[in-house]
């Protein structure tokens, strides 16, 4: 009972311990709109804008907040955005004068005199005071006059006409609707004629940007975010989405550094906050992912993206429970996401994982048949930590050894890994007595483009036998092009035994995947074999191929050609492995 008392008060100091950063990082609405009005004040409209935007996501009818969003989307000249920042002001406080002001200035600089003429000249009948008021009404009528006086009598004579619509605010609208509709290539056609009308215009700039990059065009997408920021040194938009950009290059080192110097000066941001989890997720580094998807629901608990996040956490560290929980939290907030939809329907992650080999062996020279089969199972701790166990049953020259394997493998990060072996034959004819065995594999770069990854690997092993001992080291290279689709590796092979003889030979070897379900491989190798404790030069000619025929099951058949000293040997293998 006790035992229990004191878990349960270690659980609860842990959730409280990790709910602490959440609220004390949280602000107010007042706070974050004392902050926008400061930002917009010094023209930092970028920072006003997502201030005004994360006060009105905890208060939706706060018209003050309304009002200088307005304001603010009119300092970075997106028209659409100010009109329905002031008119939405206007829907909770009909008499706001200051939205009417917006309005005015909104009409006014998209040509439309007669509208913008009568708005303004009631709020400056309401407030006699207001020199902004004034102004504006003494330059629409200068305006008015240097139109004509035909234009104005034709204007009074004939219908009103209808306002002219600011053509860069209907292209970015037009352009935003394609890009959530997900139709990227219509999107950037409206963004680079919106580009056409208004070339320093970072708004589109970025979006342009955002919109080549998730097609691929990364040199194209950087471009438009150096353009944004060498109009606006700083700009925000722009530095996030170069993180967006190093995310989808895959260049983990550059995301961290760049996400790193936007939080250095946008602490509470909660875009570099999302992003800043999502590099951390990549890192591998669970718990600082966690930390900052919970940030952004302390400053936006409606935030779907950051419950996405916290299941993808939970789904890295094995519990697919909990991330399921998340997922449907989010879908709460955003009915028929088809991105979390399709995280829902993922089926639970295959823990165990059984594979089954046999090969046969035709020896020239009347020699008789070898056979080599080996059945292991294997099963995930963790999303790092696998065992396996694996039994292999070999026969040569009517002796049968029986050889039981043990092994562990761990992924320290995404670019690094190692593995230890041990393995046991009892009364062993020609198999070791006893083997050790241990390896890792680097990543030293990513998969970017059409080339990569790109790893280092080395396996090391030491084999006792009735008569000898042998220690053998093979360190190896693999990398990938073709996106994936071409992989090369090269191993050297280098063995010994404890009266001083040693050899040493290579390896090479190429995969290809045919298709979406098939793999080929083939290589060659001149290197020695070790065999009943003596090492053995060889040549060998090898290739195979793979079938996954579904998620859980890939079918294997291979065929080797050894030449050696005194005989040759042809192999022919099959093998299944299955993942449940």
């Amino acid at each position: 009972m006790r035992r229990s008392r004191r878990a349960a008060l270690a659980a609860c100091l842990i959730l409280a311990i990790a709910a602490t950063p959440g609220a004390v990082l949280a602000q107010t609405v007042d706070e974050l709109y004392a902050s926008a009005v400061k930002a917009r004040q010094a023209r930092h409209f970028d920072e006003a804008v997502n201030l005004l935007r994360r006060a009105l996501a905890l208060k939706p009818d706060n018209a003050d907040a309304l009002v200088q969003l307005g304001f603010a989307e009119l300092g970075r000249n997106d028209l659409a955005a100010a009109r329905d920042a002031f008119s939405k002001a206007l829907s909770l406080a009909p008499t706001y004068q200051d939205a009417s002001f917006g309005l005015a200035e909104i009409e006014f600089r998209s040509g439309n005199l007669d509208a913008a003429l009568p708005l303004a000249e009631s709020v400056a009948r309401a407030q006699p005071g207001n020199t902004d008021a004034a102004a504006l009404v003494e330059n629409i009528r200068k305006a008015m006059q240097a139109a004509g006086g035909e234009a104005r009598k034709a204007s009074v004579a004939a219908p009103r006409a209808k306002p002219r619509p600011d053509p860069v605010a209907g292209l970015m609208e037009q352009g935003r609707r394609l890009r959530t509709a997900g139709k990227l290539p219509e999107a950037e056609k409206v963004y680079r004629r919106a580009l056409g009308l208004a070339p320093k215009n970072t708004d589109i700039l970025v979006a342009l940007g955002l919109i080549v990059g998730s097609s691929q065009r990364f040199d194209e997408a950087g471009h438009f975010f150096d353009r944004a920021l060498a109009i606006k040194p700083g700009l925000l938009d722009a530095r996030i989405g170069k993180i967006r950009l190093a995310i989808w290059q895959g260049d983990v080192p550059s995301a961290r550094a760049l996400v790193d110097d936007v939080l250095a000066s946008s602490p509470d941001n909660v875009e570099a906050l999302d992003l800043d989890a999502k590099v951390a997720l990549l890192e591998a580094d669970y718990t600082r992912a966690g930390q900052s998807f919970q940030r952004v629901l302390a400053i936006d608990p409606r935030n779907a993206e950051a419950l996405v996040g916290i299941g993808d956490v939970r789904r890295a560290q094995g519990d697919d429970d909990a991330a399921r929980q998340a997922y449907r939290e989010a879908l709460a907030i955003e009915p028929g996401s088809s991105d979390i939809e399709q995280r829902l329907a993922v089926p639970p992650p295959r823990k165990w994982r059984l594979d089954l080999g046999t090969e046969v062996s035709d020896l020239t020279n009347g020699l008789s048949d070898w056979t080599d089969s080996s059945a292991g199972l294997a099963y995930r701790l963790s999303p790092r930590t696998t065992i396996s166990g694996r039994t292999r049953v070999a026969t040569r020259f009517g002796r049968t050894d029986v050889q039981i394997e043990g092994r562990i493998d761990e992924a320290f990060s995404p670019a690094f890994s190692a593995y230890a072996l041990a393995a046991a034959t009892p009364d062993a004819d020609f198999l070791a007595r006893y083997s050790i065995g241990a390896g890792a594999s680097l990543q030293v770069m990513a998969a970017a483009k059409a080339f990569g990854p790109l790893s280092l690997n080395i396996d090391t092993r030491y084999d006792n036998f009735t008569n000898t001992n042998v220690t053998s080291v093979s360190p190896w290279v693999q990398g990938y092009i073709f996106d994936g689709r071409l992989g090369l590796s090269a191993r050297w092979v280098h063995a010994a035994d404890d009266i001083g003889t040693r050899a040493d030979g290579y390896v090479l070897r190429v995969d290809l995947a045919m298709a979406q379900r098939f793999n080929l491989f083939g290589g060659y190798a001149d290197a020695p074999e070790i065999s009943d404790g003596t090492l053995v030069p060889t040549r060998t000619v090898f290739g195979g191929i793979s079938w996954d025929v579904n998620d859980p099951l890939t079918l294997r058949a291979s065929i080797a050609h050894e030449q050696r000293p005194t005989f040759d040997r042809s192999i022919f293998g099959l093998g299944l492995t299955a993942r449940f």
